[in-house]
């Protein structure tokens, strides 16, 4: 009996694998195509002249409070990266290298040296797959906070006080802050978030039950700075008050006016005022019966005149008029009337 055999053949087939690790020019399925953006930073201007307030209204920080750390971070929704970098002369740029290729969001936060973020800013850029994308981001001044705290116990009576009223904008009364009181607290804090860098004129009114007015202070100047927390405290402290009172009587009033005709004018004459300060007269006419009296003339007193005069000349034909004089001094004080004159022009 022959045995026969079987002779299996193997064939190798070998395929060569190119260094990038493709078949021929084709990227696995498990690698992602990369790219690289590069950030320009730029700090705002600070200002050298401490805490000017710039056009815009925005509150810069001062040459003393250094902003020289930021923050950049990019986020597909997935991944974020994040690098740190010292700004130089107020400029500095930054490169992300191997991202992934995609929109991506930028965010950067400035930081003042004491690690409160100042300003903040993001944008969009657009990762392509072995090119170098470039992303600018413009800076915004971030929000300030204030916190407040007003102590109630140096107010006479403040057991009636149960509601603090903060109003945050002299040019916006509607921008307002309530506040309630709590049973045994006799000294009122809040918080209060989300307020634009600028100089701001607050003031505050304390109400009681009712709603009525208790107590309100004076406006003061509040600045708010980008990221920062200002602490502003009221004291409603009874103090002194000096009241001085000037009671200086007005001048004498001018004596025995009369008026005459002169073709279509009235000439008025009166014994001057007989005060040191006087300085001068207020002529008032009036169409009677019905008329008040309106000032028509400010006749500048002649010292040493003895009389007086002044010419209405603004008259019409077939009009009655009346006229009274009253004298001023140079403190603006004005004497009581003169005699009514009634003169018609025929």
């Amino acid at each position: 009996m022959t045995r026969r055999g079987l002779v299996v053949c193997l064939i190798l087939v070998v395929v060569s694998i190119g260094p990038a690790g493709c078949f021929g020019d084709r990227p696995l399925a498990n690698q992602a195509e990369t790219g690289s953006v590069k950030i320009s930073i730029s700090r705002p201007e600070v200002s050298t002249a401490g805490l000017a307030t710039s056009s815009s209204g925005v509150q810069p920080y001062s040459a003393g409070m250094s902003l020289t750390q930021a923050e950049v971070s990019l986020t597909n929704g997935t991944t974020v990266l994040s690098q740190s970098v010292t700004l130089e002369n107020g400029r500095a740029e930054i490169t992300f290298s191997d991202v992934v290729v995609g929109p991506w969001t930028v965010m950067v936060r400035l930081k003042d040296a004491e690690g409160n973020i100042a300003y903040e800013g993001s944008c969009r850029t657009a990762i392509t797959a072995g090119q170098m994308a470039e992303a600018s981001v413009v800076l915004q001044p971030a929000l300030g906070t204030l916190e407040l705290s007003v102590d109630l116990t140096g107010i006479p009576d403040h057991e009636r006080v149960q509601r603090l009223r903060l109003y945050k904008d002299s040019n916006n009364l509607r921008s307002q802050t309530n506040i309630n009181r709590e049973p045994g607290v006799d000294v009122l804090v809040a918080t209060v978030s989300g307020l634009q860098p600028k100089t701001y004129y607050m003031m505050i009114k304390l109400l009681d039950e009712n709603g009525d007015l208790a107590y309100e202070s004076l406006w003061e100047e509040i600045q708010i700075l980008p990221g920062r927390i200002t602490t502003a405290s009221w004291d409603f402290s009874p103090g002194d008050v000096s009241i001085i009172v000037d009671f200086n009587e007005p001048p004498s009033p001018p004596t025995d006016l009369a008026a005459a005709l002169s073709e279509d004018e009235v000439v008025l004459t009166w014994n001057e005022s007989i005060d040191s300060d006087l300085i001068g007269y207020n002529v008032y006419r009036r169409q009677p019966p019905f008329e008040g009296f309106k000032v028509i003339a400010e006749v500048q007193h002649s010292q040493g005149a003895g009389q007086q005069s002044f010419i209405d000349a603004g008259t019409k034909t077939g009009v009655t008029y009346s006229y009274i004089v009253t004298a001023v001094d140079a403190c603006g004080n004005e004497s009581s009337r003169s005699n009514e004159v009634t003169v018609s022009v025929p």
